[in-house]
């Protein structure tokens, strides 16, 4: 199974999502530092900057 990544911004609105890390470090590093970057880039949605950048497992085979 795949690590996943989801940032919400500080009114607890769906941001950004990533995918495909095979741990659960390498997927939070991989969140923060895109949260980072779109923070420095001016790309967060207004009125918000980044409130949680999560982490969870997400399978190919939704059987599993």
């Amino acid at each position: 199974m795949a690590w996943t990544y989801e940032i919400r911004d500080a009114n607890d609105k769906f941001v950004e999502s990533g995918g495909g890390f095979s741990t659960q470090a390498a997927a939070q590093a991989a969140g923060s530092a895109e949260a980072a970057r779109l923070v420095k880039s001016g790309n967060m949605p207004p009125g918000g900057g980044v409130g949680t950048v999560t982490t969870g497992q997400n399978s190919d085979d939704p059987w599993q």
